[in-house]
Protein backbone atom coordinates (compact mmCIF):
# COMPACT_ATOMS: atom_id res chain seq x y z
CA UNK A 1 0.00 0.00 0.00
CA UNK A 2 1.21 3.56 -0.85
CA UNK A 3 -0.06 6.31 1.64
CA UNK A 4 -0.48 9.95 1.43
CA UNK A 5 -0.27 11.91 4.82
CA UNK A 6 -0.50 15.02 6.46
CA UNK A 7 -0.13 16.71 9.52
CA UNK A 8 3.06 14.43 9.88
CA UNK A 9 4.44 17.06 12.76
CA UNK A 10 1.52 16.29 15.10
CA UNK A 11 1.14 14.31 18.03
CA UNK A 12 -0.54 11.74 16.36
CA UNK A 13 0.57 12.32 12.32
CA UNK A 14 3.87 11.97 13.66
CA UNK A 15 2.65 8.35 14.89
CA UNK A 16 1.28 7.50 12.18
CA UNK A 17 3.86 8.39 9.59
CA UNK A 18 6.02 6.31 12.48
CA UNK A 19 4.08 2.78 12.01
CA UNK A 20 3.44 3.34 8.45
CA UNK A 21 7.54 3.35 8.03
CA UNK A 22 7.60 0.14 9.80
CA UNK A 23 4.59 -1.60 8.44
CA UNK A 24 6.28 -4.14 5.67
CA UNK A 25 2.63 -3.70 4.31
CA UNK A 26 2.87 -0.09 3.51
CA UNK A 27 5.66 0.42 0.49
CA UNK A 28 5.55 4.39 0.28
CA UNK A 29 4.65 7.03 2.24
CA UNK A 30 4.53 10.79 0.68
CA UNK A 31 4.23 13.17 3.27
CA UNK A 32 2.06 16.79 2.21
CA UNK A 33 3.49 19.01 3.88
CA UNK A 34 4.19 23.20 4.41
CA UNK A 35 7.85 22.90 5.71
CA UNK A 36 10.68 20.17 5.79
CA UNK A 37 10.11 17.47 8.22
CA UNK A 38 11.81 18.40 11.67
CA UNK A 39 14.80 15.48 12.66
CA UNK A 40 12.35 14.43 15.35
CA UNK A 41 10.15 13.57 12.22
CA UNK A 42 12.14 12.58 9.91
CA UNK A 43 15.63 11.88 10.82
CA UNK A 44 19.22 11.30 8.89
CA UNK A 45 19.10 9.52 6.68
CA UNK A 46 15.73 9.38 5.46
CA UNK A 47 14.09 6.03 4.96
CA UNK A 48 13.50 5.30 1.52
CA UNK A 49 10.23 4.38 2.10
CA UNK A 50 9.28 8.26 2.61
CA UNK A 51 8.96 11.42 0.36
CA UNK A 52 8.39 15.05 1.45
CA UNK A 53 6.01 17.32 -0.90
CA UNK A 54 6.31 20.90 0.28
CA UNK A 55 3.10 22.89 -0.48
CA UNK A 56 1.31 26.05 0.99
CA UNK A 57 -2.45 26.33 -0.25
CA UNK A 58 -4.43 23.67 0.67
CA UNK A 59 -7.98 25.12 -0.66
CA UNK A 60 -7.16 27.20 -3.17
CA UNK A 61 -8.33 30.36 -3.51
CA UNK A 62 -12.02 30.19 -2.46
CA UNK A 63 -12.75 28.65 0.83
CA UNK A 64 -15.37 29.12 3.80
CA UNK A 65 -13.15 31.93 5.41
CA UNK A 66 -13.89 34.07 2.58
CA UNK A 67 -17.95 34.44 2.86
CA UNK A 68 -17.80 33.80 6.69
CA UNK A 69 -15.27 36.93 7.69
CA UNK A 70 -17.22 38.98 4.60
CA UNK A 71 -20.68 37.72 4.48
CA UNK A 72 -22.07 41.08 2.72
CA UNK A 73 -19.94 41.19 0.13
CA UNK A 74 -19.63 40.15 -3.32
CA UNK A 75 -16.14 38.97 -4.00
CA UNK A 76 -15.03 37.90 -7.46
CA UNK A 77 -12.04 36.27 -7.48
CA UNK A 78 -10.01 33.94 -9.55
CA UNK A 79 -9.39 30.42 -8.13
CA UNK A 80 -6.25 28.28 -8.07
CA UNK A 81 -6.82 24.66 -7.71
CA UNK A 82 -5.55 23.95 -4.20
CA UNK A 83 -3.67 20.86 -5.78
CA UNK A 84 -2.49 21.24 -9.24
CA UNK A 85 -2.00 18.73 -11.59
CA UNK A 86 1.79 18.77 -10.91
CA UNK A 87 1.27 18.01 -7.61
CA UNK A 88 -1.39 15.19 -8.30
CA UNK A 89 0.94 13.27 -10.94
CA UNK A 90 3.31 12.61 -7.91
CA UNK A 91 0.00 11.08 -5.90
CA UNK A 92 -0.81 8.84 -8.76
CA UNK A 93 -0.70 5.25 -8.07
CA UNK A 94 -1.46 5.76 -3.78
CA UNK A 95 -3.82 3.78 -2.14
CA UNK A 96 -4.79 5.84 0.74
CA UNK A 97 -5.02 9.52 2.46
CA UNK A 98 -4.30 9.32 6.59
CA UNK A 99 -6.01 12.96 6.97
CA UNK A 100 -4.30 14.09 10.44
CA UNK A 101 -4.11 17.75 9.91
CA UNK A 102 -5.19 20.31 12.16
CA UNK A 103 -4.44 22.00 15.32
CA UNK A 104 -6.50 23.21 18.38
CA UNK A 105 -9.64 25.17 17.89
CA UNK A 106 -8.38 27.50 21.13
CA UNK A 107 -8.19 30.95 20.47
CA UNK A 108 -9.41 30.64 16.70
CA UNK A 109 -12.95 32.09 15.52
CA UNK A 110 -15.05 29.43 14.14
CA UNK A 111 -14.59 30.51 10.71
CA UNK A 112 -10.84 30.16 10.90
CA UNK A 113 -11.47 26.52 12.61
CA UNK A 114 -13.80 25.79 9.81
CA UNK A 115 -10.74 26.52 7.05
CA UNK A 116 -8.36 24.17 8.44
CA UNK A 117 -10.97 21.57 9.86
CA UNK A 118 -13.49 21.38 7.02
CA UNK A 119 -12.24 23.27 3.90
CA UNK A 120 -9.01 21.60 4.00
CA UNK A 121 -9.53 18.19 4.08
CA UNK A 122 -12.86 18.48 1.78
CA UNK A 123 -10.75 19.92 -1.05
CA UNK A 124 -8.33 17.38 -0.85
CA UNK A 125 -10.85 14.54 -0.41
CA UNK A 126 -12.02 15.78 -4.02
CA UNK A 127 -8.99 16.38 -5.52
CA UNK A 128 -7.37 12.87 -4.46
CA UNK A 129 -10.66 11.27 -5.90
CA UNK A 130 -9.03 11.85 -9.51
CA UNK A 131 -6.24 9.67 -8.82
CA UNK A 132 -5.45 7.05 -11.38
CA UNK A 133 -4.81 4.09 -9.52
CA UNK A 134 -3.35 0.96 -10.57
CA UNK A 135 -6.58 -1.27 -9.86
CA UNK A 136 -10.21 -1.08 -9.68
CA UNK A 137 -10.17 -0.14 -5.84
CA UNK A 138 -11.20 2.95 -3.95
CA UNK A 139 -9.29 5.56 -2.56
CA UNK A 140 -9.56 5.62 1.10
CA UNK A 141 -9.65 8.66 2.78
CA UNK A 142 -9.39 8.64 6.32
CA UNK A 143 -10.44 11.69 8.06
CA UNK A 144 -8.47 11.99 11.95
CA UNK A 145 -11.29 13.53 13.85
CA UNK A 146 -12.10 13.54 17.73
CA UNK A 147 -14.55 12.55 20.57
CA UNK A 148 -16.88 15.14 21.63
CA UNK A 149 -18.22 15.40 17.57
CA UNK A 150 -21.74 15.33 16.58
CA UNK A 151 -22.32 14.90 13.21
CA UNK A 152 -26.16 16.28 13.96
CA UNK A 153 -26.88 19.99 13.40
CA UNK A 154 -26.20 21.54 17.00
CA UNK A 155 -25.86 18.43 19.40
CA UNK A 156 -22.08 19.33 19.45
CA UNK A 157 -21.76 21.17 22.87
CA UNK A 158 -18.02 22.89 21.78
CA UNK A 159 -17.14 24.53 18.26
CA UNK A 160 -14.15 21.63 17.81
CA UNK A 161 -17.27 19.17 17.76
CA UNK A 162 -19.20 21.52 15.46
CA UNK A 163 -16.67 22.02 12.75
CA UNK A 164 -15.46 18.37 12.77
CA UNK A 165 -19.19 17.12 12.97
CA UNK A 166 -19.89 19.07 9.43
CA UNK A 167 -16.38 17.68 8.22
CA UNK A 168 -17.47 13.98 8.79
CA UNK A 169 -20.68 14.44 7.41
CA UNK A 170 -19.79 16.14 4.37
CA UNK A 171 -16.87 13.57 3.72
CA UNK A 172 -19.44 10.56 3.87
CA UNK A 173 -21.52 12.05 1.92
CA UNK A 174 -18.64 12.63 -0.64
CA UNK A 175 -18.74 8.89 -2.27
CA UNK A 176 -22.59 8.96 -3.31
CA UNK A 177 -22.67 12.53 -4.17
CA UNK A 178 -20.26 12.48 -7.32
CA UNK A 179 -16.76 11.09 -6.38
CA UNK A 180 -17.60 7.38 -6.36
CA UNK A 181 -14.03 6.63 -6.02
CA UNK A 182 -13.34 7.50 -2.88
CA UNK A 183 -13.99 5.44 0.56
CA UNK A 184 -14.51 7.59 3.45
CA UNK A 185 -13.69 6.80 6.99
CA UNK A 186 -13.60 8.69 9.95
CA UNK A 187 -12.07 8.23 13.21
CA UNK A 188 -12.77 9.74 17.15
CA UNK A 189 -9.67 9.32 19.66
CA UNK A 190 -10.57 10.51 22.96
CA UNK A 191 -7.48 11.15 24.80
CA UNK A 192 -4.44 10.81 22.79
CA UNK A 193 -1.55 9.67 24.84
CA UNK A 194 1.87 9.94 23.17
CA UNK A 195 4.29 7.12 23.30
CA UNK A 196 7.35 9.38 21.60
CA UNK A 197 8.24 13.17 22.50
CA UNK A 198 6.29 15.93 19.96
CA UNK A 199 8.15 19.07 20.55
CA UNK A 200 5.21 20.80 18.50
CA UNK A 201 2.70 19.41 20.25
CA UNK A 202 0.02 21.42 21.93
CA UNK A 203 0.51 22.12 25.55
CA UNK A 204 -1.65 19.60 26.91
CA UNK A 205 1.07 17.18 25.78
CA UNK A 206 4.13 18.47 26.94
CA UNK A 207 2.69 18.97 30.30
CA UNK A 208 4.07 16.25 32.70
CA UNK A 209 1.04 16.85 35.26
CA UNK A 210 -1.81 16.83 32.34
CA UNK A 211 -0.49 14.28 30.64
CA UNK A 212 -0.41 11.87 33.87
CA UNK A 213 -4.06 12.99 34.14
CA UNK A 214 -4.49 11.92 31.11
CA UNK A 215 -3.14 8.30 31.52
CA UNK A 216 -4.68 7.90 34.82
CA UNK A 217 -7.94 8.33 33.13
CA UNK A 218 -6.67 5.47 30.86
CA UNK A 219 -6.90 3.11 33.66
CA UNK A 220 -9.90 3.86 34.84
CA UNK A 221 -11.86 3.14 30.94
CA UNK A 222 -10.33 2.07 27.92
CA UNK A 223 -12.97 4.56 26.56
CA UNK A 224 -11.04 7.46 27.64
CA UNK A 225 -7.46 7.10 26.29
CA UNK A 226 -5.62 5.63 23.15
CA UNK A 227 -1.82 5.53 22.17
CA UNK A 228 -0.81 7.65 19.86
CA UNK A 229 0.84 3.43 18.34
CA UNK A 230 -2.80 2.16 18.71
CA UNK A 231 -4.68 5.03 16.83
CA UNK A 232 -1.95 5.25 13.93
CA UNK A 233 -2.25 1.40 13.29
CA UNK A 234 -6.14 1.43 13.81
CA UNK A 235 -6.33 4.08 11.08
CA UNK A 236 -3.69 2.18 8.71
CA UNK A 237 -5.17 -1.40 9.56
CA UNK A 238 -8.72 0.62 7.95
CA UNK A 239 -6.82 1.68 4.94
CA UNK A 240 -5.45 -1.65 4.12
CA UNK A 241 -8.83 -3.50 4.07
CA UNK A 242 -11.43 -0.55 3.41
CA UNK A 243 -10.74 0.30 -0.23
CA UNK A 244 -14.15 -1.76 -1.15
CA UNK A 245 -15.84 0.44 0.56
CA UNK A 246 -17.05 -1.49 3.51
CA UNK A 247 -14.00 -3.12 6.32
CA UNK A 248 -14.28 -6.67 6.77
CA UNK A 249 -16.24 -7.18 10.12
CA UNK A 250 -16.96 -3.56 10.40
CA UNK A 251 -20.47 -3.40 8.68
CA UNK A 252 -21.85 0.40 8.28
CA UNK A 253 -18.49 1.84 9.43
CA UNK A 254 -18.04 4.93 6.64
CA UNK A 255 -21.35 5.81 6.43
CA UNK A 256 -23.60 8.79 7.51
CA UNK A 257 -24.31 9.11 11.19
CA UNK A 258 -22.38 9.26 13.80
CA UNK A 259 -22.12 5.51 13.92
CA UNK A 260 -20.57 5.29 11.00
CA UNK A 261 -17.54 6.46 12.96
CA UNK A 262 -14.70 4.36 14.16
CA UNK A 263 -15.14 5.85 18.06
CA UNK A 264 -12.32 4.97 20.82
CA UNK A 265 -12.53 1.46 21.66
CA UNK A 266 -12.96 0.57 17.97
CA UNK A 267 -9.74 2.33 17.41
CA UNK A 268 -8.32 -0.24 19.65
CA UNK A 269 -9.55 -3.14 18.52
CA UNK A 270 -8.81 -2.16 14.94
CA UNK A 271 -4.88 -1.81 16.61
CA UNK A 272 -5.22 -5.82 17.50
CA UNK A 273 -6.34 -7.05 14.47
CA UNK A 274 -10.18 -7.02 15.91
CA UNK A 275 -13.38 -6.70 14.20
CA UNK A 276 -16.50 -6.16 16.28
CA UNK A 277 -18.14 -9.07 14.15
Amino acid sequence: MRLVLTGATGTAGSEVLRQALLNPAVTGVTVISRRPLPPHVDPSPSNPKLKVILHKDFTGVFSSAHFALQPDAYVFLFSAPAYPPELLQQLEGHDACIWALGRTSNGMSEADYSVITYDYALAAAKAFSTLPKSNDKKLVFAYLSGAGTDQREGKAWQMFGRVKGRAEKDLALLPASGYPSLAVYNFRPAGIVPIHPVPEAPALYRSPILLGLIKGLGLLSAKWTVRTDELAKGMIEVCMKGASGEVPGWAGKGKVGNDGVFDNLEIKMLAEGKSRM
